[in-house]
């Protein structure tokens, strides 16, 4: 018994839902005290229930089966709708459920075999999956201390801890999207701003600037001179005291080569 309960212990130590699936069968397969027990989670993107189940064989044989959420008829989507455990006493061998593989799966089990079913829920509260038991004696089930009991309290806390832990890390990944994707707006802008701060135009490397219908140096240079200051004028909202600092040039100065070129002051 302490073995079986070191066993059930180790739930707790599963990072993802199939590990979590796969160790809470294998927990109660041995020895399988029941005709048949399944394990089922909500895919919403599919609209379908994916299960997981075991029969009583020596052998760890999980069979899958995927339930639409439509089949009103199937019980275990019954559970999961409602969000309440149920039982039944016989399941008639299967003849209400739309799903044919999952009906032979059920038709195949014992002729009285009956099942109880209990929902599963996720990190928000709501019903994402059910555990089943196929049994002639589903009222059993429901008894508190057996390792089906525990192992079942046990799947649905560490299901909610996988479920957060994965939420936590869909959040991590989003922030560090936006974060770069800042880093990549500021790079921009530093670049903008450095470049409207030179005043100098930049061009490819390895490409040079034609020079060849320059004619007048002076002239050329007084153009350059002009545009830089305005540019930088404009860039400091008219503020000439600042735009001067910027040009390691006096407010006097600005203000007489501005004139000088035939800026409107």
């Amino acid at each position: 018994m302490r073995q079986k309960l070191k066993n059930v212990l180790e739930l707790l130590e599963n990072s993802t839902q199939e590990q979590l699936i796969y160790h809470f069968l294998a927990i109660n397969q041995r020895p399988l005290r029941f005709d048949a027990l399944l394990v089922g989670l909500l895919n919403t993107s599919t609209e379908q229930m994916e299960c997981y189940a075991i029969s009583g064989r020596q052998e760890m044989d999980i069979q899958r089966h995927d339930l639409s959420i439509q089949d009103l008829n199937d019980p275990l989507i019954q559970v999961l709708r409602s969000g309440e455990e149920s039982q039944w006493q016989t399941l008639h061998r299967g003849v209400r459920i739309e799903d044919a593989r999952f009906r032979n799966f059920v038709y195949e089990l014992s002729s009285e075999c009956g099942l109880y079913a209990r929902p599963v829920f996720d990190y928000y509260g709501h019903a994402s999956g059910v555990i089943a038991a196929f049994t002639a004696q589903p009222e059993q089930c429901t008894k508190s201390g057996n390792i089906f009991s525990l192992s079942s309290e046990l799947f649905q806390h560490q299901l909610k801890k996988i479920q957060e832990m994965e939420l936590l890390r869909q959040q991590l990944r989003q922030i560090r999207e936006v974060f770069k994707s800042q880093q990549q707006r500021q790079k921009q802008l530093d670049e903008l701003l450095v470049g409207l701060s030179s005043g100098v135009p930049k061009h490819p490397p390895g490409i040079a600037q034609d020079y060849s219908e320059i004619n007048d140096l002076t002239a050329a240079v007084e153009a350059f001179e002009y545009d830089v200051m305005v540019q930088r004028l404009r860039q400091y909202r008219s503020d000439r005291k600042r735009t001067a600092m910027s040009l390691n040039i006096s407010p006097r100065t600005f203000t007489y080569k501005l004139s000088k070129y035939g800026y409107e002051l």
